[in-house]
């Protein structure tokens, strides 16, 4: 019986999404928050700045900005460091869990909101006082805690242009020379290479193969264990602050419980990239850096098992789910199925009931601005599987890489 309950509410969810685009699809999915550091001194920094600044956070997260997002340092020599003393000195831990519980900043109020948003508590009174003296009560909080707060990450990249300045210099210097000798028969540099530098930079950087750009992804998560936990929900969760005057003053006095953990950090290259479907360079920017941050967030995944994104089976025949090669998916990735099932307090755990593959030629081509390439992956419509092991899939179960 409670495996056909689960079922059916799983369908019924399924159905709604059918009728719905996957990023509006809620499921128990990661937060995150994303920054990254700016380099001044460094070419195309305002213009990395720029289309970073329009970068939205990958459908497979919760938003969970901060209004912060781009960073400087006056020593960018052991930029983790920076991250970790940055984090420390601006309280960013209690931030974030403050966001969490909708912490009013005039009155020190708490609410939940938030966590009932996310984890599909719409229908459902949870009475945080109430909670915390009867089982069930705590069991819902354990599992929101477990499954959407300590699942809320912070991405910081620290993304430089790669310098191809010398190249530059060859060309105009040679130019130049051709120019004198040719007394002055090629009119511009422009002319020579066939562009224009101020109207057509797209033209500028597909000839010289690309604009590149190098990011480093440093990856922390909230540390929100059994402790932390307790200790906010009894001495500082409050949603009288006049009546809980010293919950109020408690939590912001504290600069000691709520930590950011660092997990670890990924180093990539932009590959070059197609031109196609460009026609400025604010989009060619646009397209190269959306595409790496996509790459770094798929490595983090691949290298942090604690970072993998669970994605919902959308269909069983055939086997199909939103996910492809924005998240890095290859004919050699495999993913786990995982069915949820509550225990007997009702906290969710997932029990992994099959293995899965990807099929050769039918992995979706999602990444940004993939359609403008008209490629016959981009007009997919998901990625299809074929079962390795197990079986009785059903749709709404959740897949997840595994290695």
């Amino acid at each position: 019986m409670k495996k056909l309950i689960i079922m059916l509410t799983l369908g019924l969810m399924t159905q709604i999404c059918h009728a719905q685009d996957d990023e509006n699809f809620k499921y128990m999915r990661g937060s995150l928050c994303i920054m990254m550091v700016e380099h001044p001194t460094l070419e195309f920094n305002d213009q990395i700045e720029k289309v970073f600044e329009k970068v939205p956070i990958p459908n497979r997260f919760n938003s969970h900005e901060l209004g912060v997002r781009v960073l400087s340092f006056p020593n960018n020599d052991d930029q983790l460091a920076n991250l970790k003393i940055f984090s420390n000195e601006n309280q960013l831990a209690k931030r974030i869990v403050a966001k969490w519980f909708g912490r009013n900043k005039n009155t020190g109020a708490f609410n939940i909101d938030l966590l009932k948003e996310r984890g599909h508590y719409s229908a459902t009174k949870i009475d945080v006082k109430g909670a915390m003296a009867q089982q069930r009560g705590m069991a819902v909080l354990e599992d929101l805690g477990e499954n959407l707060i300590g699942h809320t990450y912070w991405v910081v990249n620290d993304i430089q242009y790669v310098n191809q300045g010398n190249f530059f210099k060859s060309v105009k210097d040679v130019a130049n020379i051709t120019k004198e000798v040719a007394g002055n028969k090629t009119t511009s540099l422009e002319e020579t290479l066939g562009i224009d530098f101020e109207d057509s930079a797209v033209g500028l950087l597909d000839k010289v193969k690309g604009f590149r750009v190098k990011i480093t992804s440093h990856l922390f998560r909230l540390k929100w264990d059994e402790e932390t936990s307790n200790t906010f929900y009894s001495e500082y969760y409050t949603e009288n602050p006049e009546e809980d005057a010293n919950k109020v003053n408690g939590f912001k006095g504290d600069k000691d419980l709520f930590k950011m953990e660092y997990v670890g950090s990924v180093t990539s290259t932009s590959s070059k990239t197609s031109v196609s479907g460009v026609t400025t360079n604010e989009q060619m920017i646009r397209k190269v850096c959306t595409r790496a941050l996509d790459k770094n967030i798929a490595d983090l995944q691949h290298e942090f098992a604690e970072f993998r994104i669970k994605a919902p089976l959308i269909s069983v025949e055939p086997l199909k789910a939103y996910v492809g090669m924005k998240e890095d998916i290859n004919e050699k990735s495999r993913y786990e199925v995982l069915e949820a099932v509550p225990d007997e307090r009702g906290v969710t755990t997932y029990k992994r009931v099959g293995l899965i593959k990807p099929i050769k030629g039918k992995i979706w081509d999602n990444r940004f601005m993939a359609d403008e390439e008209k490629t016959t992956e981009a007009t997919l419509d998901g990625t299809y599987f074929e079962i390795i092991s197990g079986k009785d899939f059903y749709p709404g179960m959740l897949i997840r890489e595994t290695k």
